[in-house]
C-alpha cells in the first residue's frame, strides 16, 4: 500500500515540475526566494528572518561601511550566490535577501543539508554535506566571509578546544527538515524523522565559564574607587569582523536594595580587544549607601544607526566587598 502511495505521489510531484527550486540563471536573474523555500522550511525561514543575515545587504550598517554599495569587493559577503563555488560571484538579483537560503544550500542543482531526506518525496535534489552540520568542517562554510574571525578560531583551536562557529552562536533543537502546510504536504513530510540541529536564529553567547564569551571581574574596592577587568574569553576578536569601525562601551549601574537605579556611568572601549586581552578600568563609586547592588553591561555600539547591541550583562554583590 505504502509503495503504491508513494508511487502516485511521485507522479503528481514530477508533473508539478520543483525543478526551479534547485536552479540559479544568473543570465536570467532567477533563483529561489527564501519566501519560495519557507513554503516548506516554515520554521528555519521565520528564524533565519531575523537574523543579520537577512539584512546583510539592505543593514544601514553596510550601506555606510561600502558607501552605498560602492565597494564590489564587499558585494559578495553580502549577497553571496554560493558560499561553496570558489568563484565567489555575487547575486546581482535578490539581493535584498542578503545571505540567504541558497547562499548557504544550494550548489550544483542541489540543497546541501547536514542530514539526508527522510520525507516520503524530495521535490527536489538533496546532497548530504558535512559543511552544513554542527561538527567541525560547518566552521568552514562560515570562513568564506568570516575569513579573519575563522583564521583567528583555527589557530587558537590548536591549543584549546572550542566549539565550533554554530556550537556558540547557533541553539540546538529537535525538530523535523519540513513541516507541511495543508493536507498534501502534510503526508510528504509524515515519514519524515525528528533530528537534533541547530536553529537558523543565531546568538551572541555569554558563557564565560565556558570560556566562550567576554569576562567582567571586579578586582578591589579602596576607599571611593573601584577597579575591574574585561578579558576577551572568545577564540577571536571583541568585536569581531574584518571592516568597519568597531567600539565598545559597558555602563555601570548602582542600585537601591529594592532595585531602583540610582546612578549610571558608561565607558568608551575604542580599540578591539585580541583574544586573550585584558582591559583594566578605575571608577569612583556612589554613595555607600547605594553601594549594596553593582551590574556592569557591555555593549557593541554601531555608527551608522546610533545604536547598541547588548552583549551581555555581569550582576555583582558589593556587599561581598
Amino acid at each position: 500500500m505504502r509503495f503504491f502511495v508513494t508511487l502516485i505521489l511521485c507522479l503528481i510531484m514530477t508533473s508539478c515540475g520543483f525543478g526551479h527550486l534547485t536552479e540559479v540563471r544568473n543570465q536570467d536573474s532567477h533563483a529561489p526566494t527564501a519566501e519560495e523555500c519557507g513554503s516548506c522550511h516554515v520554521e528555519q525561514f521565520a528564524e533565519w528572518q531575523q537574523t543579520a543575515h537577512a539584512r546583510a545587504f539592505v543593514s544601514p550598517e553596510f550601506k555606510l561601511q561600502s558607501d552605498q554599495y560602492q565597494e564590489e569587493e564587499c558585494l559578495f559577503c553580502h549577497s553571496p550566490g554560493s558560499v561553496q563555488n570558489p568563484e565567489r560571484e555575487a547575486r546581482s538579483y535578490n539581493r535584498e535577501e542578503g545571505v540567504t537560503c541558497i547562499s548557504c544550500h544550494l550548489y550544483e542543482q542541489a540543497m546541501h543539508g547536514p542530514h539526508d531526506s527522510g520525507a516520503l518525496f524530495s521535490p527536489h535534489a538533496i546532497t548530504k554535506n558535512s559543511k552544513v552540520n554542527s561538527k567541525k568542517d560547518s566552521s568552514q562554510l562560515c570562513g568564506v566571509c568570516h575569513e579573519e574571525t575563522y583564521e583567528q578560531w583555527r589557530s587558537l583551536g590548536a591549543t584549546k578546544h572550542y566549539p565550533t562557529c554554530h556550537g556558540c552562536h547557533g541553539v540546538s533543537v529537535e525538530r523535523p527538515h519540513t513541516r507541511g502546510t495543508d493536507s498534501f504536504s502534510n503526508i510528504l513530510v509524515s515519514f519524515e524523522p525528528v533530528h537534533r540541529v541547530y536553529s537558523h536564529y543565531l546568538i551572541l553567547p555569554n558563557q564565560p565559564e565556558q570560556g566562550t564569551g567576554p569576562e567582567i571581574q571586579l578586582d578591589a574596592m579602596e576607599a571611593d574607587t573601584i577597579h575591574f577587568r574585561l578579558k576577551n574569553s572568545l577564540p577571536h576578536d571583541l568585536p569581531t569582523g574584518t571592516y568597519g569601525t568597531k567600539e565598545l562601551f559597558v555602563v555601570l549601574s548602582w542600585r537601591q536594595p529594592d532595585g531602583t537605579v540610582v546612578e549610571k556611568k558608561k565607558i568608551n572601549i575604542s580599540s578591539v580587544l585580541a583574544p586573550g586581552e585584558e582591559k583594566s578600568f578605575a571608577v569612583i563609586f556612589p554613595q555607600k549607601e547605594y553601594s549594596r547592588d553593582l551590574s556592569i553591561d557591555l555593549y557593541r555600539f554601531h555608527h551608522s544607526t546610533q545604536k547598541a547591541t547588548l552583549i551581555g550583562s555581569y550582576p555583582f554583590a558589593m556587599d561581598s566587598f
